[in-house]
């Protein structure tokens, strides 16, 4: 029996959900979740794109759940479950069957078959999910039937879990991350200053409990405190008030959402070996750092001294979070004849210097590839080498169990300076929902308590 559950019907329990009030006693004794309301929130991010599949999208590591599902879940064991797909993976011949269930349609209304699930895995192949699909071959259309495809010579079991990834979610063929679109709880639309989320009433697993979501892009990381504690916003990013805490604020901490790292290129020399990169954000004094909302900095040790030549320490200019920590790392590395200045680039650009090999030092953010320390340990390969990162996919090491990301680079040019949480502050009537993993929120299944009468 296919274990698949509308989002709705999931979130009943009382145990996913955040916040203080409790619901009204008339909504309680008829078991239902309030439909309706809007949530408005400042953050220190990018807004003009989201993209699943891309491994450094800060909108996506926030955004991506919220738009977009993957074909599997992963149950509290590890297990998979079909989610978009009508069952586990089948065996056909030496093949794996993977159909999707009938009538799936995206936010903005395309129709979905297996041509989609072909596009999607090998657009998320050559994107950031290489490492998650190392033992998955490219799928092909199934001759008899247009929902489902063929993974050749695959373990249904192996294919299932790789495509419960986060990053191989089901896109639309065409996929245009200034337009995204896919099954999830919400419709997206993107621009320079806002991405605006509105419940999407075809949603494969069931709408969003909320009408919309306006998250405005700011230029700092004091602006959404700030609008939070003048009551202009029902969220405050990090915190609950810039000078005071808003009143009746309610904390949230909902887990890891990525990772900010500092990343070395080819121009680094010795100081762009493996290990090297880490053992310089070990050293940044974190009394240096208390101002960026960076939570759980360890114990300074060691000489962050950079010892390569002058170099830009590259960031992409429109994720105000990054370039602060960019201008507050560069001076703490910096030695005379071994200048380190941040330096904002458009995140295209700095894209193409990285292609080119042309990026001595860099601020970038990270996402999870799957649940553990293994997914964080391949989410990390990636980035820093693709080649490395299916190595260690089809070679898994032996991890420690709560391994930190940090213990994890010992092998790799760069080094974890501090998680991006979602966390903060939030009004008392907004219940906000903890996604299934544990990690990250479920913004569909997020509702807003109605005002006691």
């Amino acid at each position: 029996m296919s274990r698949s559950l509308p989002r709705r019907a999931f979130l009943a329990g009382a145990g996913a959900l955040f916040g203080a009030a409790a619901l009204p006693e008339g909504a309680r004794a008829m078991g239902r979740t309030p439909l309706g309301g809007r949530l408005s929130m400042h953050l220190p991010w990018p807004t003009s794109s989201l993209d699943p599949h891309d491994l450094s999208d800060p909108a996506a590591a926030l955004f991506a759940p919220a738009i977009a599902d993957s074909l599997f879940g992963l149950d509290a064991s590890g297990n998979p479950y079909p989610t978009l797909s009508s069952a586990l993976p089948s065996r056909e011949g030496d093949g794996a069957v993977v159909r999707l269930r009938e009538g799936l349609r995206t936010a903005r209304l395309l129709k979905l078959d297996g041509r989609d699930i072909v596009s999607s895995v090998e657009r998320a192949r050559a994107r950031g999910a290489a490492a998650a699909l190392a033992d998955v071959p490219r799928p092909e259309r199934h001759p008899r039937d247009p929902l489902a495809v063929v993974f050749p010579r695959a373990d249904p079991a192996r294919v299932a879990r790789a495509l419960a990834s986060p990053m191989v979610a089901l896109l639309p063929r065409g996929f245009d991350p200034a337009a995204p679109d896919g099954t999830g709880a919400f419709r997206a639309d993107v621009g320079p200053g806002q991405i605006t989320l509105t419940r999407n009433d075809v949603a494969a697993r069931g709408g969003a409990f909320l009408d919309t979501i306006d998250v405005i892009r700011s230029e700092d990381l004091t602006t959404s405190l700030r609008a939070f504690e003048t009551e202009r916003d029902d969220l405050g990013w990090l915190g609950a008030g810039l000078h005071t805490n808003r009143r009746g604020a309610v904390r949230f901490d909902l887990g890891v959402a990525a990772w900010i790292v500092l990343t070395t290129g080819p121009d680094a020399g010795p100081f762009g070996q493996p290990g090297v990169a880490q053992r310089l954000v070990d050293a940044l004094p974190p009394e240096r750092l208390a101002h960026l909302g960076l939570v759980g900095l360890p114990r300074a040790h060691g000489d962050p001294a950079w010892g390569g030549p002058p170099a830009s320490l590259l960031v992409d200019e429109s994720a105000a979070h990054l370039v602060e920590v960019a201008e507050a790392v560069a001076p703490i590395l910096s030695r005379p004849g071994h200048e380190v200045t941040a330096e904002p680039v458009a995140r295209a650009e700095l894209g193409r210097r990285r292609a080119r090999g042309k990026v001595t030092l860099a601020i970038e953010l990270v996402r999870p590839l799957g649940p553990g320390p293994l997914g964080a340990l391949l989410a990390l390969a990636t980035a820093d080498d693709r080649s490395r990162a299916l190595d260690l996919a089809r070679h898994p090491p032996r991890l420690v169990p709560g391994a930190s990301p940090r213990s994890l680079t010992a092998t790799l040019r760069l080094g974890v300076i501090a998680e991006v949480r979602i966390a903060g502050g939030v009004l008392p009537d907004v219940a906000l929902a903890r996604a299934a993993g544990g990690e990250g929120w479920d913004l569909g299944a997020t509702f807003r308590r109605p005002a006691r009468r």
